[in-house]
């Protein structure tokens, strides 16, 4: 169940991802030639901006795949989301710069060539990327602020046991279970010391020796 809704959910970002990035785009053309800045070199058509929107919507995906956005990890820090979408945009928007160049070298006529088509603004571009960052981040706080209500309710806790029941252990169990947040539920603990000799620690009892490990794993349904 829970590999299935994590699937769902890195499905559910791609997709949100790839839309938020072609708005992003959208909006950095409106900004940009819409709004009354100067434009020395003329409006190009926005024709030629929404025909790359499959383009840039297919390449933030997998710049973020690449930076391991879609790694789900559970207690990564806010400040962890925002540089991982920062740098990922960034890759995003040299990968998108460098596709352009390539189309326009290689596949583009002389005259169209001449006539600057597919020359895209690199006020867009910088646009794009301070745009798409505010929208990615915006977007992942607001499943992040959705994840914590469920996980402070007790729904869809991911089930964990701690290796060793001493002081290093108990820190983590008590960090663990002052911060239902992080999404995490400690089933009990795995230890070398005699099971029965030692009662756990703040309710969680002693499941068996490091030993027995993945028997107690299948019957926790960890």
């Amino acid at each position: 169940m829970m590999r299935r809704h994590n699937r769902l959910l890195v499905a559910f970002y791609v997709v949100t991802d790839a839309l938020l990035a072609a708005a992003a785009f959208v909006l950095a053309y409106l900004v940009r030639f819409e709004s009354g800045l100067e434009a020395p070199k003329g409006i190009p058509p926005f024709g030629e901006y929404v025909a790359l929107l499959p383009f840039v919507g297919m390449l933030v995906p997998l710049a973020y795949h690449i930076q391991g956005l879609y790694r789900l990890r559970r207690g990564r820090s806010r400040v962890d989301d925002f540089f991982a979408v920062f740098v990922g945009t960034s890759l995003a928007g040299v990968m998108s710069i460098g596709g352009t160049l390539y189309y326009r070298t290689y596949y583009l006529p002389d005259p169209a060539k001449d006539a600057g088509a597919y020359e895209i603004s690199q006020g867009v571009w910088a646009l794009f990327l301070l745009i798409n960052v505010i929208f990615t981040y915006a977007s992942r706080e607001l499943v992040r602020e959705a994840l914590e209500r469920r996980w402070r309710a007790g729904i869809g806790l991911k089930r964990v046991l701690i290796a060793g029941s001493g002081d290093l252990g108990r820190m983590v169990a008590d960090k663990v279970l002052q911060h239902r947040e992080l999404g995490f539920k400690v089933v009990g603990f795995l230890d070398d010391r005699a099971v029965g000799d030692h009662i756990g620690y703040r309710g969680l009892p002693l499941l068996g020796t490091l030993g027995d490990a993945d028997e107690v794993i299948k019957g926790e349904r960890i």
